[in-house]
């Protein structure tokens, strides 16, 4: 199975990291999440509907949807928060301007004991995120404004790709295959298994990477 990969990069202020990472994610994960699947016998199953939020980012003008889900919105933001303090942390060391940030679905296919499943992803969407500094407040305004427009296009694209008939793993006829496919931890939603990882890359050598993988939830 080949992996659709896709790459959102921009040129952002520290202060924009943390909500043009959200933007794109929540709208991923709100293309790729479902109510809750409950079943009443093999292969009948019945699913619920998915609340929906308004997002007003704080140093953008732009709003976006997620999933209403605190407990799922509080652990993608960590993570983002995380990658944006390593980011901010190794820029003001002097060597680090550049990061990507991925996040990842994937199906899990069992093995044989004792071996573990196979984490098999079938989609990644990375932010490649480069960060500069404003040298005056007209010029952090005509930034604020440019990155308004560039996450309305990107949001765009992500809808574009989310209707292609491109492959997404089926629901499956039993209940107890639901955690090879989604995250069953959430009461009310089942998103497809996803996790998100980052890097941090120095730019002024592009062979020096130093890489920190960051999973968001637990496979099991």
């Amino acid at each position: 199975m080949n992996v659709r990969s896709h790459v959102v990069d921009l040129t952002v202020e520290s202060q924009h990291v943390r909500e043009v990472v959200a933007t794109i994610f929540h709208t991923v994960i709100l293309h790729r999440c479902f109510g809750k699947i409950s079943y009443k016998k093999e292969s009948t199953y019945s699913i619920g509907s998915l609340g929906v939020k308004d997002v007003d980012c704080s140093h953008i003008d732009f709003t976006y949807c997620a999933v209403n889900c605190p407990e799922l919105s509080e652990e993608v933001n960590q993570q983002i928060a995380e990658f944006h303090s390593e980011l901010r942390s190794a820029t003001n060391a002097g060597a680090t301007r550049t990061g990507t940030i991925s996040l990842e679905f994937y199906e899990k296919k069992k093995q044989r004991w004792p071996f573990n499943a196979d984490l098999i992803p079938w989609e990644i969407w990375t932010v490649k995120l480069t960060l500069v500094s404003a040298q005056s407040v007209p010029e952090q305004h005509r930034r604020e404004e440019m990155i308004g427009t560039e996450l309305a296009e990107k949001v765009f694209y992500i809808t574009q790709c989310i209707n292609r008939s491109d492959y997404v793993p089926k629901t499956p006829d039993s209940a107890s295959e639901m955690p090879n496919i989604y995250h069953t931890k959430y009461a009310d939603i089942h998103p497809f298994l996803f996790r998100i990882k980052h890097t941090l890359s120095d730019v002024t050598d592009p062979n020096t990477v130093s890489t920190s993988v960051k999973k968001l939830l637990n496979y099991s």
